[in-house]
């Protein structure tokens, strides 16, 4: 017995320590504010990098001399910020005499546990902060974003040096020996550009909106993660005349953002909206055929292509179609001249939806069933339907079939009726029925 609590004890404890370590490893320096103005206080900014919430109750820092800030947040929910402050002249804020670097900044948990290390170098002033960037290295930007996305400023940034060290060896002959003189490090500078996001998806546009009132789309992030979405595009049909509107913006994860556009880019009887990215590579799309002045074209789920007329519900959920049933149309293009049961091919145009009075394409192959369908090309009817009795429809199958119940169950009766009357008539006298009857 005490050989299985002690090994429950021990599974218990791993369990523990390896579950800490994957919450703590989440959290990460992501910010230094060393040098503020008189009376401001310094700050050193940390990012919570992962889908749970973490307890940071009794966490400090330190830096290079020992000196401690105290962390005041209970809790840190998931892909958030929590500032830790203190009155300067806790952190250096130039390199200090015989050093390469300015200070240190250590995070500890609350039995002292090392989370995270910073070293930063430089002369700061109130402009600058030292910050991580997307690519994981840390730069000096001319603009602090305090409890905030560094992205948007790491694309003006200075960057800070990462020294990489690749000697050259230079043979320098003398007599009876051999130098290896290396020359000089080289320096790499690393710095962060625009990123082509995947599950980046068009929610909402507003393409006629009321008088007075501007044309806008509606962008959402489906990712666990924010993005920076830097010199991005909105742009209409392919080709069509006007020129792709550029555009950068931050969404945080699972989350919604505008784009407003300063001029009508949009047709009101028909269009097509375009999401493309820094590269002008497509992303997202979709095509409309007619709008209502103050309604929206809605995505009706990120996980189909649908697009209905809505209510507007901008920066937030999409509000429910006003026709709720999205009804798939195409045209129908057959060849048929018997209704014979041979296979037809059916063609048909791209896909809409039609909900209420507009059109808009879905952008995804479908595979009609096949059916018998007398030709009607030139009516432009809904896939299906047909002036024409349809022989092998499901339906007409059981009218069939009912017919030929009902007249079997007729003939049936009338041979009862028949068999009965004769019964009647001839029973008695001619021993109609069976032998042993008439020998009683």
């Amino acid at each position: 017995m005490k050989k299985i609590f002690f090994v429950i004890f021990i599974l218990s404890t791993c369990y523990l320590i390896i579950n800490t370590f994957s919450v703590f490893a989440s959290l990460k320096l992501n910010e230094i504010y060393p040098a503020p103005l008189t009376n401001q206080d310094e700050w050193v900014e940390i990012y919570n990098d992962e889908n749970n919430p973490v307890n940071i109750q009794g966490f400090y820092l330190t830096d290079s001399s020992g000196k401690k800030i105290l962390i005041t947040n209970e809790v840190l929910e998931p892909y958030s910020f929590t500032v830790a402050s203190t009155p300067s002249g806790v952190l250096n804020n130039s390199n200090q005499t015989g050093k390469n670097y300015a200070d240190i900044v250590y995070l500890y948990g609350v039995n002292d546990q090392l989370i995270d290390i910073a070293t930063y170098s430089g002369t700061f002033n109130s402009n600058k902060t030292f910050a991580k960037c997307p690519n994981g290295n840390w730069f000096i930007l001319n603009t602090p974003t305090k409890n905030a996305t560094n992205e948007t400023a790491c694309q003006s940034l200075t960057p800070t040096p990462t020294l990489t060290i690749t000697p050259t060896l230079t043979i320098v002959p003398t007599e009876g020996t051999g130098n290896l003189t290396p020359t000089s490090p080289a320096v790499v500078l690393t710095e962060a550009g625009p990123i082509s996001y995947d599950n980046i998806y068009i929610s909402e546009a507003m393409v006629n909106p009321m008088t007075g009132e501007k044309e806008w789309v509606e962008i959402y992030n489906n990712n666990d993660f924010s993005v920076s979405l830097s010199n991005w595009f909105i742009d209409d049909l392919e080709n069509a005349g006007s020129s792709p509107k550029v555009f950068s913006l931050e969404i945080t994860a699972k989350s919604y953002a505008i784009f407003d556009f300063s001029s009508s880019i949009f047709n009101n009887d028909g269009d097509s909206i375009r999401l493309l990215d820094f590269n002008k590579n497509l992303k997202d799309d979709f095509e409309y055929q007619k709008t209502e002045t103050g309604k929206t074209l809605g995505r009706t789920s990120f996980d189909s292509d649908n697009f209905c007329l809505q209510e507007a519900s901008k920066n937030s959920t999409n509000n429910p179609c006003i026709n709720p049933t999205p009804t798939l149309i195409a045209s129908v293009k057959t060849e048929q001249t018997n209704l014979s049961p041979t296979k037809n091919a059916i063609q048909t145009k791209s896909p809409t939806v039609k909900v209420n009075s507009f059109n808009v394409s879905i952008h995804r192959s479908i595979n009609y069933p096949t059916g018998v369908v007398k030709n009607n090309s030139g009516n432009g009817d809904v896939l299906g339907v047909t002036n024409e009795l349809i022989i092998n429809s499901p339906n007409n199958k059981s009218f069939v079939n009912l017919l030929c119940f009902l007249s079997s169950s007729y003939s049936l009766l009338t041979i009862i009726s028949i068999l009965f009357r004769m019964k009647l008539s001839y029973g008695k006298d001619k021993n109609f029925y069976s032998p042993s009857l008439h020998s009683s």
